[in-house]
Order: structure tokens, then C-alpha cells, then sequence
């Protein structure tokens, strides 16, 4: 946009200098927030797009991923069932990584919760839990039992709390009304 355009439009609450984007009837303005409507005669055509019917997938191999993730499956797999050495051979040639990387990311894959994925079915995708995660959850679930008899405990003993409390002034409230009934 030329600068006479710039000077032309300026934001009605701050005065600052706007430039209208292309095919905007409307904007705010960077210094103040204000919303700004532009005047029909300083709106500028909005650039032309060209209309892609192509796919964001287009000229990838769906089948070349699907390969991928099929090998990329049987490393973790083989990580986590203590297959250590032909999981890090295989992490090499998928990856092209050297030996030392490939050992730290099978170690590591060993410990990780992973999915399984049938490429025939593609709404067959299922959990498999590493023994870590089974064990963390078999943790939680102990843990989880305790805090609930803990949560239960400590609320009796504020409701024994309250009662104890309240007890005796209930009385007195009781006593003070069959006074005044006599």
C-alpha cells in the first residue's frame, strides 16, 4: 500500500497510521485494539489465490508410511520384549543413526507405553502396556484405595467434631424454646 493511503486512514480512537490488509472490511488497530471498519473507498481487492484441488497428501506414498510405522512398531516391540540388539539393529537401518543413539533409544523405548496398528483394519488401533506401566498402575490403583479410607477417616472425624460441638448448643436451643412454651 502507497504511504498517502497510510496517511489517509488513521484509527478514530488512538490516531495512529493503519494500512488496511487486502480483502479486509475491517481491522483492529495495533496500538490501541480498537476495531476499525474501513471506508469502502481505501478497501483493496484481496490478492488472488490459486485454488488447489490437490490433496495435502498429494505426492506422498500412504503405503510407504504405513511400512514405516509397521517397522517402526516392530522396534518398539522388540525393545520392550528384551530383544535389545536386533531392536537396536533395526532402529539403525530405519533411521540411519549410529550404534550409540540407537542403544539409547531402544533403552529407552523399552519403558514406554505403546499402540498397536493393524494396516488392513484402520480402526484397530489398541493399547499395549510396557511392564512399567502395568506396574505403575497396579501402584495407583493401591494408592488410590488408601486415600480413599484416608478421605473417609477424616471426614468422620470432623463430622464426631461438629456433633461434639453442636450438641450441647442444640440442647440449649431446645431448653431456651420449652422455657418460653410454659
Amino acid at each position: 500500500m502507497s504511504d498517502s493511503t497510510m496517511r489517509l486512514l488513521n484509527c478514530p480512537a488512538c490516531g495512529g497510521p493503519l494500512d488496511p490488509p487486502a480483502g479486509q472490511s475491517s481491522m483492529k488497530c495495533l496500538y490501541c485494539g480498537n476495531a476499525v471498519v474501513i471506508p469502502e473507498s481505501l478497501r483493496t481487492p484481496a490478492k488472488e489465490t490459486r485454488t488447489s484441488t490437490a490433496s495435502i497428501f498429494s505426492g506422498i506414498d500412504m503405503s510407504s508410511m504405513v511400512g514405516y510405522g509397521t517397522q517402526w512398531a516392530e522396534v518398539v516391540r522388540l525393545a520392550q520384549s528384551g530383544a535389545r540388539e536386533e531392536a537396536i539393529q533395526k532402529y539403525m537401518k530405519l533411521t540411519g543413526n549410529d550404534e550409540a543413539s540407537a542403544r539409547y533409544m531402544v533403552d529407552n523405548l523399552g519403558h514406554y507405553q505403546t499402540y498397536a496398528f493393524d494396516p488392513g483394519n484402520y480402526s484397530s488401533v489398541h493399547q499395549i502396556y510396557a511392564p512399567v506401566m502395568t506396574q505403575a498402575a497396579e501402584s495407583i490403583k493401591s494408592a488410590t484405595k488408601l486415600s480413599l479410607w484416608i478421605g473417609c477417616a477424616i471426614t468422620a472425624f470432623v463430622l464426631l467434631i461438629l456433633a461434639v460441638t453442636l450438641l450441647p448448643v442444640l440442647i440449649g436451643l431446645f431448653a431456651g424454646l420449652m422455657s418460653l412454651f410454659r
